[in-house]
């Protein structure tokens, strides 16, 4: 997820050209507020202003990079770009620039990438595209994606059409991979013995600790006192693997790739 803290109408465009199709990008402010406290962007992006130095005192859950344009670069990308001898479109060089700084800038993994790699080696494949971008916008923003209405917006449908893809493919409801997810990252929360289950609950969009507690007992077994462990966090995978990512599963995913991808602009 790249939150990006931008007025520019070229400069808002070029983001959503060079984010990973896999991932959510966030400009609208409210909403890339709520991200940066209670979800895990990999990046916030944003023009050095005084609104973006007074986000220097705003913390967030995770440890995203974050990277500060000042006007000057942007004049100097802008000087460079009429010094062609055919000039691109501003967003098109925008996008060119923006991507050599991220790609110089935002170069470590994240948990979400780990806990990716983790559940596919758990499934014993490769996980296909659309299910890793459903999976990241839910592990990334988890307070956001409490029910299927976000995600369905997301894919430009309702929630009963969506609901129906799965139908059509033999899968289990969309609800029931947002509910494994969501847990993957509470149980990576919890790894922090120092966060109890009503803090975790509060972070994480549950509406309270005895309601995360008992969608962490009815989905995966476990409490959340055994998911905080090594042991409980591979049982998490495994659990939600042989459940739900068998091979014809993971077929059925791969169907439905271009849905869960990020439309860009």
């Amino acid at each position: 997820m790249i939150v990006a803290h931008l007025s520019d109408r070229h400069l808002r465009a070029a983001v959503r050209q060079v984010a990973h199709p896999e991932e959510d990008v966030i400009l609208e402010p409210e909403l890339a507020s709520e991200a940066m406290k209670f979800g895990y962007p990999r990046l916030l992006l944003r023009v050095a202003t005084r609104r973006a130095a007074l986000l220097d005192g705003v913390s967030t859950t995770g440890s995203a990079k974050i990277v500060t344009l000042t006007p000057a670069t942007l004049d100097s990308w802008e000087a460079q770009r009429r010094r062609e001898e055919l000039p691109p479109s501003r967003v098109d060089h925008l996008a060119v620039r923006l991507r050599e700084l991220i790609e110089k800038e935002a170069t470590e993994l994240t948990w979400v990438d780990r806990t990716l790699s983790d559940l596919g080696r758990a499934a014993g494949a490769t996980l296909p595209v659309g299910l890793r971008a459903f999976g990241r916008r839910v592990l990334e923003f988890p307070y956001h994606y409490v029910d299927l209405y976000p995600l369905a917006e997301a894919c430009g449908l309702t929630r009963g059409a969506l609901k129906a893809r799965f139908r059509r493919r033999n899968l289990a409801s969309p609800y029931t991979y947002l509910r494994w997810f969501r847990l993957l990252a509470t149980a990576n929360l919890l790894a922090d013995r120092s966060v109890t289950v009503a803090r975790a609950a509060r972070r994480l969009g549950f509406t309270s600790d005895g309601n995360l507690c008992r969608s962490m007992r009815s989905v995966t077994g476990l409490t959340p006192t055994e998911a905080r462990s090594p042991q409980g966090w591979n049982r998490l995978l495994i659990g939600f693997a042989w459940q739900h990512l068998g091979k014809g599963a993971l077929e059925a995913w791969r169907e439905m790739e271009e849905l869960f991808e990020r439309r860009v602009a």
